[in-house]
């Protein structure tokens, strides 16, 4: 196949008319719009019934809310056989992009601390080769499958203490101040999570190159093909 050939297989693949409506694929896109209320809620300071912390509670409210959709569409996926291509796709997508909006909005509020800013470029960095790892093991017809422990952990740690810290590092700021208490306190967790992170960056390498050495075909692009073509 030419890389027209492979690129119109692969559109036929992902890009399915009967996938968009699925339920998991409708809650990975109001994922997608919760991401965007959480940012303007956290970065937004206004006050309900004289408490001036009012938009932090409710950013924190979406944020788990948006981490419980991704719960959510797995498990629906599963349970009514919805799983399709298309969220394989988005679903990854989404979710990332929810970590990074935590990230960055805790950069936001905690400027003050240059290890935020280290654990969210770690965070870019480790996306970033994954998502170029990702590609390399498409155009050799693998992939990573589905998301394995080491990754799932480190999303845990990530998700449980930036929520943390969203919620309470105003608290520990009024009661502490910019001090050396304070830093303890959020260079510890920050640090936490970037070795969660490492540790799983490690252990996806290891696999990529297992996978690109030994792993067996994920996709037949000629299947694909011809799937396609039976179904127009």
């Amino acid at each position: 196949m030419n890389k027209k050939e492979t690129f119109i297989a692969v559109l036929k693949k992902y890009f399915r008319k009967d996938e968009v409506f699925l339920v998991p694929n409708i809650l990975c896109y109001l994922r997608l719009i919760l991401i965007a209320i959480f940012l303007y809620l956290y970065m937004t300071p206004f006050s309900i019934a004289g408490n001036e912390l009012a938009n932090i509670y409710l950013a924190a409210a979406v944020m788990v809310l948006a981490a419980y959709t991704d719960f959510l569409d797995g498990l629906i996926a599963r349970k009514f056989n919805q799983v399709s291509q298309l969220g394989k796709i988005i679903d990854p997508i989404a979710d990332k992009l929810l970590q990074l909006s935590v990230a960055i909005g805790l950069c936001y509020k905690l400027y003050n601390f240059p290890i935020v800013f280290v654990m969210l470029g770690f965070f870019i960095f480790k996306e970033f080769v994954l998502f170029v790892q990702n590609i390399i093991l498409a155009q050799h017809n693998k992939s990573f499958g589905s998301a394995h422990w080491y990754g799932k952990v480190s999303t845990f740690i990530f998700y449980v203490i930036l929520c943390v810290l969203l919620v309470a590092s105003p608290f520990i700021i009024q009661t502490f101040g910019i001090s050396n208490t304070t830093s303890i306190i959020i260079n510890s967790l920050c640090s936490f999570v970037i070795l969660a992170l490492l540790f799983a960056f490690i252990m996806y390498n290891i696999l990529f190159v297992k996978i690109l050495r030994h792993g067996p075909d994920e996709v037949d692009l000629n299947d694909i093909k011809e799937g396609g073509e039976k179904d127009d």
